[in-house]
C-alpha cells in the first residue's frame, strides 16, 4: 500500500479536489489530507460561499489563517505522527517549508502563469509544472486534465445558447457582452462546481474559452469531456491535445470569437460533429491518469 500525504489550500473548489478524488478510486493508495479548512467559503472574487455539501474536512486540519502564509514548516505536523511515502502538494503555492524529513517531495504547480515557484522547485524531489511555457530546468510536465465521474456528457434539454463559469477577466466579460448584444443568451458566472459545474454546460449549446495568458486551462479538457462544442482560442500546449477545426473552433480575437460561437449555433450538425471528435480525444486525459503518472514518476508504482 502507497501511504500518500495531500498538501493544499484546502477549500471546497481547489485542484487538488481532482488529485484527492483519483487517489481515492486506487486501492493500492492510503490517502492523508492536510491544509486549512475553510468550510463552504472560498478566497476566489473576493470571497464566495459555495453549497455546504461540497466541503470536507482534511484528514489534518489546518487553521484557516494558514492560507494567508502560503507555507508552513513540516516539523508542525509532527504531533500527527505522519509516516508516508509520498509528500503531494497541490494548488495555489500552498507547501510545506521546509521539507519533511522522510518520504518523495513532489510539488504540482497548478498557476505557474500566475505564481513564482522558485522556493518549491528548489524543496522538492520532483516538480511537475502544468503548462509548459512556464516550465524551467528539471520540470516535469503534467498537463491539467478531467474527473470521469464529473465531467461527462448528460441527457439534459439545452436552454442557453452559451456557458462560461470562471474568473470574469475582461477579454471574457467582452465576449459574453457582444454574444447577448447579438441576441445569444448566455450563461456567465462563478462558483458553479463538481454537478452544478456540469449540468450548466450540458443545457448550453456551446461553450466558451479564453485562456487568460499562455495557459492551457482545465476548462479546455472538462469541455471536450462534456461532449460540449468549445469555442476558444488557441495557446501553445493546446497542439499537444487537440487540432484547431477538428475538435474545437478556434479564434484569436474578440471579432472571431463572436462569429465563432454564432457559427457553431446556426450549424449544430458540424458543432456536434466537432464535439464527439473532442470527446474522443480527451479519453485518456483523466485526472486518474496524470496520478499514474505521478506515481510511476517518483518510482512508486
Amino acid at each position: 500500500m502507497i501511504r500518500v500525504a495531500l498538501v493544499s489550500i484546502y477549500y471546497p473548489m481547489s485542484m487538488s479536489r481532482y488529485f484527492e478524488r483519483a487517489l481515492e478510486r486506487r486501492d493500492d493508495v492510503e490517502l492523508i489530507t492536510v491544509g486549512p479548512y475553510t468550510g463552504n467559503w472560498i478566497p476566489w472574487n473576493g470571497g464566495m460561499q459555495l453549497q455546504p455539501k461540497y466541503a470536507k474536512i482534511p484528514n489534518i486540519s489546518l487553521p484557516q489563517s494558514m492560507i494567508r502564509q502560503k507555507s508552513m514548516p513540516a516539523q508542525m505536523l509532527g504531533q500527527y505522527d505522519i509516516d508516508v511515502d509520498l509528500w503531494l502538494e497541490v494548488d495555489a503555492g500552498f507547501f510545506l517549508d521546509p521539507r519533511p524529513s522522510s518520504g518523495i517531495v513532489a510539488h504540482v504547480a497548478t498557476d505557474p502563469h500566475a505564481l513564482n515557484y522558485d522556493r518549491q522547485r528548489q524543496l522538492a524531489d520532483y516538480f511537475f509544472c502544468m503548462q509548459t511555457p512556464y516550465m524551467k530546468e528539471g520540470d516535469i510536465h503534467l498537463p491539467y486534465a478531467y474527473d470521469p465521474e464529473v465531467h461527462y456528457p448528460e441527457d439534459i434539454a439545452q436552454s442557453i445558447d452559451v456557458c462560461m463559469i470562471g474568473l470574469h477577466y475582461e477579454n471574457r466579460t467582452n465576449l459574453v457582452n457582444r454574444l447577448v448584444d447579438r441576441g445569444l443568451t448566455v450563461h456567465y458566472s462563478i462558483g458553479a462546481i463538481f454537478d452544478e459545474y456540469r449540468r450548466y454546460y450540458n443545457r448550453s449549446r456551446v461553450g466558451i474559452n479564453w485562456s487568460s495568458l499562455q495557459d492551457l486551462n482545465a476548462r479546455v479538457f472538462e469541455l471536450a469531456a462534456m461532449g460540449i462544442p468549445a469555442v476558444q482560442n488557441t495557446v501553445p500546449d493546446m497542439s499537444k491535445f487537440f487540432t484547431a477545426g477538428e475538435h474545437y473552433f478556434n479564434f484569436t480575437n474578440l471579432d472571431e470569437a463572436v462569429e465563432q460561437v454564432i457559427y457553431a449555433i446556426k450549424n449544430p450538425d458540424d458543432a456536434e460533429r466537432v464535439a464527439m471528435a473532442a470527446l474522443k480525444a480527451v479519453k485518456p486525459h483523466t485526472w486518474d491518469a496524470r496520478i499514474q503518472t505521478i506515481l510511476e514518476t517518483v518510482g512508486l508504482v
